[in-house]
C-alpha cells in the first residue's frame, strides 16, 4: 500500500519544515538593490550579507542626493510625522551625526528610535569588518542621513563624504 503526501506526517513536517526554513531567509543583494533603487542613486556593491536574522548591505553612491520618492526632513518630529503616513523617511540635519539623530528619535518617539536602534545591533551578526567601519564612521560622521524604513525594518545611513550607503536589518 502506498502512502499519499497528504497522508504522511513525516513528510507533511518535513515539508512545513522547509518552508518555515525558506521563510525566515532574507532577500537577496538584488532585492535589496531594488527597493534601494527607489530611494537612492546606488553604484557598485561593496559588500552584502543576508541570512536569518540580519542583512547587511554596503552600496557606493552615484550621487549623493536621496530621491524624490523617499520623504526627507529636517526634524525627528518631521521624520516621524513621514514615517507614520508613507512608513519611511530620511532625516538630513547637517552638522549633527547619524547617532545623536536615532538618541534625539529614541527621545521624541521611543519605539521609532529603539527599533533602528535595535535594526543596528541585531544587524552586527552579519557584519565584516568592512562594513562595520563604514557602519560606525557613518554613525559618527557629521552630515551622514539617517533613513528608517518601518516595513522593513532596515536602518540606512548614507555618508555623502565618503560616498557610500549602508543598510543594516535585524530579526524582522
Amino acid at each position: 500500500m502506498t502512502r499519499t503526501l497528504s497522508h504522511n506526517p513525516v513528510a507533511l513536517a518535513c515539508l512545513a519544515a522547509l518552508a518555515l526554513v525558506a521563510g525566515c531567509q532574507r532577500e537577496d543583494e538584488a532585492a535589496q538593490r531594488v527597493w534601494l533603487g527607489q530611494w537612492f542613486s546606488l553604484g557598485e556593491m561593496r559588500a552584502f550579507e543576508a541570512r536569518r536574522g540580519c542583512a547587511v548591505g554596503l552600496y557606493d553612491l552615484v550621487t549623493g542626493q536621496v530621491k524624490s520618492a523617499l520623504p526627507v526632513t529636517d526634524s525627528v518630529d518631521g521624520m516621524q510625522r513621514e514615517i507614520a503616513a508613507r512608513g519611511a523617511a530620511a532625516l538630513d540635519m547637517p552638522g549633527q551625526g547619524a547617532d545623536m539623530a536615532m538618541v534625539a528619535m529614541a527621545n521624541h518617539h521611543r519605539p521609532t528610535g529603539m527599533a533602528m536602534r535595535r535594526a543596528g545591533l541585531e544587524a552586527r551578526a552579519c557584519m565584516t569588518e568592512l562594513t562595520e567601519s563604514a557602519f560606525r564612521h557613518a554613525l559618527d560622521e557629521t552630515g551622514t542621513v539617517l533613513a528608517w524604513d518601518n516595513t522593513r525594518g532596515a536602518l540606512i545611513l548614507m555618508s555623502r563624504a565618503a560616498g557610500y550607503l549602508i543598510v543594516v536589518q535585524g530579526e524582522a
